[in-house]
C-alpha cells in the first residue's frame, strides 16, 4: 500500500474512475508508447488527462485499476509516484480501449 492519502469515493465514483483509467492506459499502450517495468506517473498524465483524470486523482485511479503505485520522495520528481503494471493488466486495458474505439465509430 502506498503512502498517499486516498480519495474518498462512492462505489459508483470509484467504478467510473477505474473505467476511465483503464481507457487511458489502454490508449497509452495502443499508441505504441513504451511501458517500463516501473515508470513515473508523469509519463501517463497526458493520457489520463484526455479521459478527465487529474494529477491529484491519478494515483488513486491507477491503484483502483490494479497497478502498483508507490510514493517516492518529493525531491525525486514533480509528481512523486512510480507505477508498475502487470502484462495482464496492460492487455486488459488495451482490449477495453479498442472496444471503446469500436463503439465510438
Amino acid at each position: 500500500m502506498s503512502m498517499f492519502e486516498p480519495l474518498i469515493l462512492s462505489p459508483e465514483e470509484a467504478l467510473r474512475l477505474r473505467q476511465r483509467a483503464e481507457l487511458a492506459v489502454g490508449e497509452y499502450v495502443a499508441r505504441g508508447r513504451k511501458v517500463y517495468p516501473e515508470m513515473p506517473l508523469a509519463r501517463l498524465l497526458g493520457a489520463l488527462g484526455r479521459f478527465g483524470i487529474t494529477a491529484e486523482e491519478a494515483p488513486r485511479a491507477l491503484q483502483l485499476l490494479g497497478a502498483r503505485v508507490v510514493e517516492v520522495p518529493s525531491f525525486v520528481a514533480k509528481y512523486n509516484y512510480r507505477v508498475t503494471f502487470s502484462d495482464e493488466l496492460l492487455a486488459r486495458c488495451r482490449r477495453a480501449y479498442e472496444e471503446y474505439r469500436r463503439s465510438e465509430s
